[in-house]
């Protein structure tokens, strides 16, 4: 009776001792799989949510900055030079002048409705820059308002300028205006810029743009007593022998 109940004895103490292994060791490789696969199990798994992805930011334009794939060359042999300007700009081509405009209200100087800027030669064969200055603003207003005197560097030289307003009413009101002039090859040059006084800052860029292309190409073939450019030479034919 002893006996058999010692066997029992050490059955259960083997019983006991098999089920303990069995769990430590199904323990060890449940914990060794999750570390492999990845997976975690029970409240840890929360600790794994992954955060949506940011959506990439959206590229913002600003107002009034030029793009500068958006342009178009323009060269004037009469008038000895070249520039660019915005592509969805005007051109009037006036003879002695230049007008840009990104409208048709700003293509004419003398009946302007719209932001302008035109370059050229003065008719009057006017040289000296101070007077060449003193004849624009008086021309363009003559009860306008100075702002600014300097000089400021266009192409190869340094032009001397004015900033100024006045009001006009086909403008719209207040108007503001930069007028620059400079002398090459014994023939005066000038740039008129202007805009209501409300849209010179959204304009200015555009301005600035023009100004830094342009490029004096040659001397002038067009003088100040021309009113058109000189007729292309017409080819003379080769006579058939």
């Amino acid at each position: 009776m002893n006996s058999l109940r010692r066997f029992f004895q050490r059955f259960g103490s083997l019983v006991v001792i098999t089920l303990i292994l069995v769990l430590t060791f199904a323990g060890i490789g449940f914990v060794a799989l999750s570390v492999v696969t990845g997976t975690s199990f029970g409240p840890a798994r929360q600790s794994r949510i992954e955060l949506p992805t940011p959506l990439p930011l959206e590229s913002v334009s600003r107002i009034g900055t030029p793009d500068p794939s958006a342009k178009i060359a323009f060269k004037d042999a009469a008038l000895g030079f070249s520039l660019q300007y915005p592509r969805d700009w005007q051109v009037n081509e006036r003879g002695l002048s230049v007008v840009f405009a990104p409208s048709a209200g700003g293509l004419d100087p003398s009946n302007l409705t719209d932001t302008s800027m035109w370059i050229g030669i003065p008719a009057d064969n006017t040289v000296e820059q101070a007077n060449l200055l003193t004849h624009l603003q008086y021309t363009l207003a003559p009860n306008s308002t100075t702002v600014s005197r300097g000089t400021t560097a266009i192409g190869d030289r340094v032009w001397r300028s004015t900033e100024f307003s006045f009001e006009d009413e086909d403008l719209g009101g207040p108007v503001t205006a930069k007028i620059a002039a400079t002398t090459k090859d014994e023939v005066g040059y000038y740039v008129v810029s202007l805009a209501p006084s409300p849209e010179w800052a959204t304009n200015q860029p555009f301005f600035d743009e023009i100004l830094d292309s342009f490029e004096f190409t040659a001397e002038a073939v067009l003088r100040p007593t021309d009113a058109t450019p000189p007729p292309t030479p017409t080819a003379t034919p080769t006579p058939v022998v």
